[in-house]
């Protein structure tokens, strides 16, 4: 039937079209990609305790270069997989073994840490923060999302969010922010 072997052609097209809209800008191998669909949602953004929080954001936003490709190939040696490729900007990095996400922005200026709330981990944060920033200083406290300038580098911050709303149910979100 013409009208069938048209809609196949069509719809082979389409499918064409959705992979290579889907992959260009996903550098994530094959294996990466089946890590990936073998975690759950749940996992890769898990309940991680305060000081794995805190050691995971020193390791990868903090330590090493800033630039992302360098910050991926690291974050990639420790067994972490994309979760797709850049979207506005940003690109997340998940594992199944109880660390927390960590989201890069493609211009370098931001580096993020989130994991489900859990208890602890404020206290872990607030303690890191006076040991890496001595000289840090809180500028706008509301309850659920504090922001601190570092003092370290002109307009560099560290932002925490407690959000209630989350897709993983409540979440708490570190960030290295520079201007």
């Amino acid at each position: 039937m013409p009208g069938q072997a048209a809609l196949r052609v069509g719809l082979s097209a389409l499918s064409l079209a959705a992979l290579a809209a889907c992959s260009g800008d996903d550098d994530s191998t094959f294996a990466e990609r089946q890590e990936l669909a073998n975690t759950s949602p749940r996992m890769a953004v898990n309940k991680a305790e305060g000081s794995r929080l805190v050691r995971v954001f020193q390791e990868f936003c903090l330590d090493g270069a800033a630039d992302p490709a360098t910050r991926s190939a690291r974050l990639r040696a420790a067994g972490y997989v994309p979760a797709g490729g850049w979207r506005g900007g940003m690109r997340d990095f998940v594992t199944n073994d109880r660390r927390p996400l960590v989201r890069l922005t493609r211009d370098g200026r931001s580096c993020v840490v989130g994991a489900r709330a859990s208890t602890g981990q404020t206290v872990a944060v607030h303690a890191a923060i006076g040991r890496w920033f001595p000289r840090a200083a809180k500028v706008r406290d509301t309850g659920a999302t504090e922001i601190w300038l570092t003092g370290r580098r002109a307009g560099e911050g560290i932002g925490i969010t407690h959000n209630r709303r989350g897709p993983h149910d409540n979440e708490i979100i570190l960030a290295l922010m520079q201007r």
